[in-house]
């Protein structure tokens, strides 16, 4: 069995306006999560699998001590064999990164890096409670390249401040930094976030949708032009750079989480821990279960999951599967689809068009 591993290292120096994730500012506790970490680790018998992608997430994986991080490594390859070309993932800010610290992280074995650069503007940074500014971004991007690891840098289009020429400025620093991979996320405004907060009582005020729309289809033929392909929603790379860990969830391949928040998805059973960072460590370290969420899914839950991540990719799913899942349905949404514009392809393949994309859940609806 082949088998992807997301560790999640919920640190952080800040917590960012828009940010719904399951972090911490109370870096005193990593000792003790550490050793829950590897608590956790060691309960699991994954010795029979092997491991094609390792995921560290946060939170601010790159806040962790090396020693830490060690440790964490060291209890993941006592238990499971690593592939040959097993990808190794590390997200990373911008500030966190020294040459230092990039020779330490290849040493234990990281082989990629996701930098949460979000934008090259200080005046729209600051409203996110972003740490790093310009300058700090494009040192950070220039030690990446020089370093030899393979990267990958995130934006974010709809930013408080930003304006469609000064998307276009990040944008055009994102393709011209030599990353492999880049993400390009809508901002979505999580309920109780402090940015939800704030756009909501009317002290900040976003871009208008069609304006994020339409930056959107520019990105997609901005980032062509320079050889980073579309293959998923959010997400583009060169040829060889996409990220396999994050296929692997699109694919429904089996994945095992460490940590709090975490996720796992084995034998169509997915489960989660619970999101409170010390809460996480106490029931660890005693012994108990972190566990807040279970999900054994049937036959209605596999086929939702199919088409919701087939679609979500470029390559969309083939017809065939399609009409295997919805029937005469999935037929007539095809030729809707097609003939709307929403969709491309015919009878090989199925997948939205870049427009359809951004209405694409309310597309996929149709089919439930």
């Amino acid at each position: 069995m082949t088998l992807g591993i997301y560790v999640h290292l919920p640190f952080c120096r800040v917590r960012c306006s828009y940010c719904p994730f399951a972090i911490s500012t109370d870096h005193s506790l990593e000792t003790r999560y550490v050793a829950a970490i590897v608590a956790e680790i060691q309960r699991r018998t994954g010795a029979v699998s092997e491991v094609e992608t390792v995921y560290f997430g946060g939170g601010t994986p790159s806040r962790m001590s090396i020693d830490g991080l060690e440790i964490i490594f060291a209890a993941l390859r006592s238990l499971y064999r690593f592939s040959s070309d097993c990808e190794v993932t590390l997200e990373a800010n911008p500030e966190d990164i020294s040459e230092e610290l990039l020779e330490s992280w290849k040493r234990l074995g990281v082989n990629r890096l996701s930098i949460g650069v979000q934008s090259f503007h200080d005046a729209e940074l600051l409203p996110l409670g972003r740490v790093h500014g310009r300058a700090g971004a494009l040192e950070a991007l220039d030690l990446a390249r020089r370093s030899g690891l393979s990267f990958s840098l995130d934006l974010i289009a709809g930013l408080p401040n930003q304006t469609p020429d000064s998307y276009r400025v990040s944008l055009a620093e994102a393709l011209k930094s030599g990353a492999g991979h880049l993400s390009v996320y809508l901002l979505d405004l999580e309920p109780g976030t402090s940015l939800e907060k704030h756009v909501s009582a009317g002290s900040v005020t976003l871009p208008d949708e069609d304006t994020v729309r339409d930056l959107y289809f520019e990105t997609v033929v901005a980032a062509a032009a320079k050889g980073v392909i579309q293959y998923e929603v959010s997400n583009f790379a060169r040829e060889g750079h996409q990220s396999r860990h994050n296929k692997g969830y699109w694919a429904r391949q089996e994945y095992v989480g460490f940590g709090v928040g975490a996720h796992s998805f084995l034998n169509e059973r997915r489960v989660a821990n619970g999101r409170d960072t010390e809460l996480y460590i106490s029931k660890i370290l005693n012994g108990e279960s972190a566990q807040e969420f279970e999900e054994i899914l049937g036959e209605p839950e596999i086929r939702r999951e199919r088409i919701l991540l087939g679609l979500r990719q470029t390559a969309g799913l083939r017809y065939s599967e399609l009409l295997e899942l919805c029937g005469k349905e999935g037929e007539e949404w095809t030729t809707r689809g097609i003939a709307e514009g929403w969709l491309v392809g015919g009878r090989e393949r199925v997948a939205f068009s870049t427009s359809g994309f951004l209405m694409s859940n309310d597309y996929i609806s149709q089919l439930f």
